[in-house]
């Protein structure tokens, strides 16, 4: 869509009068449906795909709204299995466009505007929506969830959320509202203080998701990170107070579930060699990544396709990345922001004998397999 594409112009512009201001124009869609509201510096993606698999296993019709997208902006918007249509995401478009002008929108609010619209007109059970930055000013903070989620906090984004965990967590901690339990896979506890204290103000129960998941309940998703979201998703279904939702849909939920781009081991004729996509964007997702690594016996060392934005610990995440690599080959997404290096095209990959790792941006990830 390429109009939607001109709002680009005006970038990442946190608060909440915009969006209110677009939802009001729609006659407020985002109070007419429940929802879970999962914020989180890793992991709340990976969330919001087990919890929305179990539901829809558990045969409610499930919203699902989640960020970034790997090809096309659809995939953020999702009924069940199925993205949004192209006429659809066009139909909400125009009715959200003049007014989306005159508050000059990002981007992000104008597609939760429509994920929102889109939910209340399709009448949905429950809808599962991903923070896209932080959670206090977050586009998405206007939901009144039946439960919030904070999966974890690290440094990330922190040119906008601040420096030290702290100011991270309250940023995030910005989603608890008064009443609504929250559970959280945090166990700093520099961090876990911040989001108890704004959940006692709230008069919220604070319910931390200790350790992983047993085996019988462990999802698709591969590595000792993705147990404990797994733990962090079968606590927040056990907090819905109007959903019955069987543990066997949670089982089945869990192992159902995809989420591409994470921890992906793609099979193409085109390469010789094994290849593994991952959209580790930050220092804690790179741990995760080479701890996964290693937990799956993934023969190393692996010749690793690194690209990141400018405002990431980059030399933290490579040095982290050394002990696994053959080389390092630094290249330069398509994103705006990208931190320069080759260009995925320009790479000899058939040439490679070892086995291909490709991460440090999602956005990487995305033009790695456009690139196949």
């Amino acid at each position: 869509m390429k109009e939607l594409e001109s709002f680009q112009k005006f970038g990442i512009n946190l608060g909440l009068d915009r969006i209110e201001y677009l939802l009001e124009k729609l006659d407020n869609p985002h109070l007419k449906f429940k929802s879970i509201h999962v914020a989180g510096t890793n992991g709340k993606g990976s969330v919001c795909a087990m919890l929305s698999s179990v539901f829809v296993e558990a045969g409610f019709k499930t919203g699902l709204y989640t960020s970034p997208h790997l090809f096309k902006y659809n995939e953020r918007i999702r009924v069940g299995e199925l993205e949004i249509g192209n006429l659809e995401m066009e139909r909400l478009f125009r009715k959200i466009k003049p007014h989306a002008k005159k508050v000059q929108a990002t981007i992000f609010e104008i597609l939760t505007a429509m994920a929102f619209k889109y939910f209340a007109d399709k009448k949905v059970d429950i809808a599962v929506v991903e923070v896209g930055m932080g959670g206090r000013f977050d586009a998405t903070n206007v939901l009144i969830p039946e439960v919030s989620v904070i999966t974890n906090i690290d440094y990330d984004h922190t040119e906008y959320l601040g420096k030290t965990l702290k100011k991270i967590a309250f940023e995030k901690s910005g989603i608890i509202k008064p009443g609504v339990p929250v559970v959280t896979g945090e166990r700093k506890k520099e961090a876990l203080s911040v989001i108890r204290r704004i959940a006692k103000k709230n008069r919220s129960r604070c319910a931390v998701a200790m350790g992983e998941v047993r085996n019988e309940m462990r999802s698709a998703l591969c590595g000792p990170h993705q147990r404990i979201n797994a733990a962090v998703a079968v606590k927040t279904i056990e907090l819905l107070k109007d959903f019955k939702v069987t543990k066997g849909a949670i089982r089945a939920g869990l192992k159902k579930v995809k989420w591409p781009g994470r921890f992906e081991i793609i099979s193409s004729s085109h390469f010789p060699v094994p290849v593994i996509v991952d959209g580790a964007h930050n220092l804690a997702g790179i741990r995760a990544l080479v701890v996964t690594i290693r937990e799956q016996k993934i023969k190393t060392p692996l010749t690793v396709i690194f690209g990141a934005q400018k405002t990431k610990d980059v030399d933290a995440m490579i040095k982290e990345l050394k002990p696994i690599a053959k080389e390092i080959i630094v290249t330069q997404s398509s994103h705006p922001g990208a931190m320069p290096g080759i260009k995925i095209r320009d790479l000899r990959l058939h040439d490679l004998s070892s086995p291909i790792l490709v991460c440090g941006s999602i956005f990487l990830v995305a033009d790695f397999l456009k690139s196949l």
